[in-house]
């Protein structure tokens, strides 16, 4: 292989990397966001009143 052959495969790979390390981010911060909209779905009131 030549020179321009391998650097254009190991660029290939690095952008393959960091496109898979920027999907993975992206992700973990919709479960989180997912999550912490969860959390603030009842208010403590919410318990004391009668269910109709």
């Amino acid at each position: 292989m030549d020179e321009t052959t391998v650097g254009v495969a190991m660029g290939f790979a690095v952008l393959l990397i960091a496109a898979l390390l920027v999907i993975g981010h992206y992700r973990r911060e919709h479960l989180r966001r997912r999550l912490i909209r969860g959390m603030h779905g009842q208010r403590l009131y919410d318990f004391t009143r009668p269910r109709h």
